[in-house]
């Protein structure tokens, strides 16, 4: 109760600063984000409002010279260090460690940038590691609910829906095609994902799904199952659609709602798989 207490006080407290930097000075350029970070589920204000906050102790890692090679390997070990916390029940704790990594792993490209060795190595790096931290927070509640089928398969279902999600932007990427702001991005699973671990100890069990502990912490997983894959569809149906069109995507025939890099194509980046 302490950690989610925490969480939401420290959450409260970024949307609060920020409605007040916009207040003074309107919103905060952060090209990296593209023009709309947000989603139908996820409001882009509020992305944009954690993604002003981590400037902060960005730069203060720059001023320590810690290298982003460091920042992505802590990442991987605080989000593997919610497996066996999710695995024994520990949702609060392990959502906290989620966060902690997920920062480290927005952290890891903003130092590399601003120190200016952004590189496809690090690139490569960060993804790889990204894998493993999406994986790691649903196998331990895998673990956690395996004594039920039905519950067993959801966390199963959304670590496999998130790798979709990942794959397919990547692959668009490989061939240079800006696809739109999908649902479901790593951002926003580790929003819901994080959301679900911390409200599950809130309500211990309930009859109506045959007496499943955390029932709260099923539903916020299954959300990212479910939205997970339908929206890896939609992605792998635009990439295709888009390598089927031997015209430049700037072409209006057709309204297409892609583009492709280096054609004078707009649109947001594909900063996050």
């Amino acid at each position: 109760m302490v950690i989610t207490l925490v969480a939401l006080l420290l959450c409260t407290m970024v949307v609060a600063a920020y409605a007040t930097r916009v207040a003074r000075s309107g919103r905060a350029a952060h090209p990296r984000l593209g023009p709309s970070p947000g989603s139908a589920l996820l409001p882009g204000w509020l992305v944009e409002a954690f993604y002003w906050a981590m400037h902060a102790p960005g730069r203060a890692l720059i001023a320590l010279h810690v290298s982003p090679d460091a920042c992505t390997y802590a990442s991987l070990v605080f989000c593997c260090a919610s497996l066996p916390l999710a695995a024994t029940g520990r949702f609060a704790e392990a959502a906290a460690v989620v966060i902690v990594g997920s920062v480290l792993d927005a952290l890891d490209g903003m130092v590399a940038r601003a120190r200016g060795v952004a590189s496809p190595s690090g690139a490569v790096l960060d993804s790889f590691v990204d894998r493993i931290a999406d994986a790691a927070p649903f196998v331990g509640l895998a673990i956690y609910y395996r004594h039920n089928v039905v519950s067993l398969v959801i966390p199963l279902a959304a670590m496999v829906a998130s790798s979709l999600v990942s794959y397919a932007r990547a692959k668009a990427d490989q061939h240079k095609l800006v696809l739109p702001n999908g649902l479901m991005r790593r951002h926003e699973r580790v929003v819901y994902l994080s959301a679900s671990l911390l409200l599950g100890p809130l309500v211990p069990s309930t009859n109506v799904l045959g007496g499943l502990p955390r029932p709260l912490t099923l539903v916020g997983v299954g959300l990212v199952a479910v939205v997970g894959t339908l929206a890896s569809i939609m992605l792998v149906a635009r990439t295709r659609a888009a390598l089927r069109d031997p015209e430049p995507a700037t072409s209006k025939r057709a309204g297409k709602s892609f583009a492709r890099k280096g054609e004078g194509a707009r649109g947001p980046l594909p900063v996050e798989h």
